[in-house]
């Protein structure tokens, strides 16, 4: 992600770059000196403004589709909003309470976790929103379970503090000693709780496993088989009908472009690595895009967090012309109420 070269503007152009903004956001239409004198209160005329928005686009702010058309930003004009002159518009009580409602599941599948928040996140922001499992590898076992459902059958599930569940039905040999199952739950607990799944690729079979070592051993097994069959590039995407409906994408080849992107997850995890080493909401703005096919897009991600560690990233996409005030509010918002759900589920 490249960083656009920002030259600092006087006040009266930052007060008519944000009225350009916003008037483009909302209509899609460019904004021309008249519709600005008969929209918002500036206190100067049509002429003078004129003069403004033409020395804005000496500067980059601005871009002129056509001569004799008005004005629209530039990926330029979009950063120095974002940066400078944007006010955060936070949901309404009512939405954040109809969303934590919403988000409110007895579910431990992440998928359908993951699922419905993207769900309700596109549904905030009108976008299509994006996230990416929590990663595996640095997850630590917070709790772990077996019970026998038959004679040499037994359950055995393993919760991870990152909110991710995985069981198996593990089957004993027929020639192995039956440990008792509460004597087998403390046993893994003293041994496996508090460990993290990477570590467990080089652990050894302890040697006071006794009766245990079996049972302990198939449990490492099917652990280390989870991390390798867990793409961590795993991206669950919600709301792509949201491309469609925007107006920049008529055209069908820049919304083919955008829709392939979207299916190629390995692509997105560039988006997401921008987002993972960057500050807790990132916006990256058209030609900021890692992708080449994205660059007529925007997008808005943030980091959410497991018990207080970094677990994944969330966040939407849309056209440049994006609001992204109401976008950052709502990344943000879903952001910490997923790390809220999965934290909780983790700890249960």
């Amino acid at each position: 992600m490249k960083d656009l070269p920002i030259t600092p503007i006087d006040q009266r152009k930052q007060v008519i770059l944000k009225a350009i903004i916003t008037d483009y956001v909302r209509t899609a239409e460019p904004v021309g000196s008249h519709t600005l004198v008969e929209r918002y209160q500036l206190g100067v005329k049509s002429a003078t403004i004129r003069n403004e928005m033409a020395e804005l686009s000496e500067l980059g702010y601005l871009q002129q589709p056509h001569t004799s058309a008005g004005r629209i930003p530039s990926d330029l004009g979009y950063r120095f909003y974002v940066d400078r002159l944007m006010e955060l518009a936070g949901l309404s009580s009512t939405e954040a309470a109809n969303a934590r409602n919403k988000l409110t599941t007895r579910s431990s599948e992440m998928d359908i976790i993951l699922e419905q928040t993207c769900r309700i996140l596109s549904d905030i922001a009108r976008y299509a929103s994006v996230a990416t499992h929590p990663v595996v590898k640095d997850a630590s076992i917070s709790h772990v379970s077996v019970a026998y459902v038959g004679k040499n059958k037994l359950l055995a599930v393993v919760v991870l503090d990152n909110g991710r569940v995985i069981h198996e039905l593990q089957e004993l040999s027929p020639e192995s000693r039956r440990p008792d199952a509460v004597t087998a739950i403390n046993y893994l607990t003293r041994h496996l709780v508090g460990c993290t799944l990477e570590s467990l690729s080089t652990m050894e079979i302890p040697e006071d496993a006794a009766d245990m070592s079996e049972l302990i051993g198939k449990i490492l097994r099917f652990l280390r088989l989870e991390i390798e069959s867990i793409e961590e590039t795993d991206v669950h995407l919600e709301g792509a009908s949201y491309i469609v409906q925007q107006p920049e994408f008529k055209d069908i080849h820049r919304l083919e472009a955008v829709l392939s992107v979207l299916e190629q997850r390995s692509a997105l995890y560039k988006l997401f690595s921008a987002v993972y080493l960057g500050p807790e909401v990132t916006v990256i703005i058209g030609s900021e895009n890692p992708l080449s096919e994205m660059r007529d897009c925007s997008f808005v991600g943030a980091r959410y967090r497991v018990a207080g560690r970094i677990a994944g990233t969330i966040g939407v996409l849309g056209p440049t012309r994006m609001d992204y005030r109401r976008a950052v509010s709502a990344v943000e918002f879903m952001a910490k109420n997923l790390g809220n759900l999965l934290t909780a589920l983790s700890l249960a």
